[in-house]
């Protein structure tokens, strides 16, 4: 099964511009060349030649040959590298079920790449690539918004709650992924970062590197980011007023609610009610 959504016209948000993404299930005898791969990324986007891409493998075992070195893509398994640097990949086995993303970073990129990280999905993540895949197919340019700012979600929380091989205790990066799951479970909190430390018996000069060298930002920079996310999910529903949904996530005025989100997403918050107006379906989750 190969299943591809794309937009010839991607937009921003968070930090990453989202062209392309593949979800493939793969047999024995999948092989695909680069010079085929670039070809079918250049008649899907105009903007494509020059990006990265993400392969998050659900299942069975691949390998990728890349900037003149070849890895093997297990389960649970997550490689970022610049698409001109590819060379091929395969199917290792019987089988291999793997997400493709094919995006521009547009700040700097601070996750490693041509290095596989090894991280349990989460609960959701399948739930969430679903959702990437289907919003960014929507003509809306808020919805695809949304897909480029779940992907920036999910490569963080996999960098995050990764063990990579000869980096010895990851003690400090389990606490960071414990933390960013309780701002998940609470992003009406204003966490400050001496709470977080405290939280996490660690020195808050301890917290902020823990946090830089996890997740590539500060503890505000990502509760900042995740509190948006929530808001936009809330919003979306199309139940709740602006101001109502800047009031439920601790924000103190709907006015500078707005103008963080807007300059998050690239749109008001008000769009997205709007949106939700017009279609309550909304994106597939």
């Amino acid at each position: 099964m190969n299943r591809c959504s794309f937009s010839r016209e991607p937009v921003a948000a968070c930090g990453i511009e989202l062209l392309t993404v593949w979800q493939v299930v793969a047999g024995a005898n999948y092989s695909i060349r680069a010079e085929r791969s670039r070809h079918d990324s250049h008649v899907r986007t105009t903007k494509a030649g020059q990006e990265m891409v993400a392969v998050r493998t659900t299942g069975g075992e691949g390998r990728l040959r890349c900037a003149g070195k070849e890895h093997v893509l297990a389960a649970n398994s997550l490689l970022i590298f610049d698409f001109p640097s590819l060379e091929s990949y395969a199917t290792q086995r019987a089988k291999w079920s793997f997400w493709w993303f094919e995006f521009h970073p547009t700040e700097p990129f601070r996750l490693p790449l041509h290095r596989i990280i090894n991280a349990p999905g989460a609960a959701r993540e399948s739930a969430r690539c679903q959702d990437i895949f289907q919003s960014l197919r929507s003509e809306t340019v808020a919805v695809r918004c949304r897909a480029a700012a779940l992907l920036q979600t999910l490569l963080l929380e996999c960098w995050a709650a990764a063990r990579l091989p000869g980096e010895g205790d990851s003690r400090a990066r389990q606490q960071v992924q414990q933390l960013i799951e309780a701002m998940h479970q609470q992003p009406e909190k204003a966490w400050t970062v001496p709470e977080l430390a405290a939280k996490a018996g660690m020195s808050i000069s301890s917290l902020n590197n823990a946090f830089h060298a996890a997740t590539g930002k500060s503890p505000v920079q990502l509760r900042n980011g995740l509190r948006l996310a929530h808001a936009y999910e809330q919003l979306r529903r199309g139940d709740r007023t602006v101001a109502e949904v800047a009031v439920q996530l601790g924000y103190c005025d709907p006015f500078h609610f707005s103008k963080i989100f807007k300059t998050a997403y690239g749109f008001p918050p008000s769009d997205v009610v709007r949106r939700a107006h017009i279609n309550p379906q909304g994106p597939v989750a």
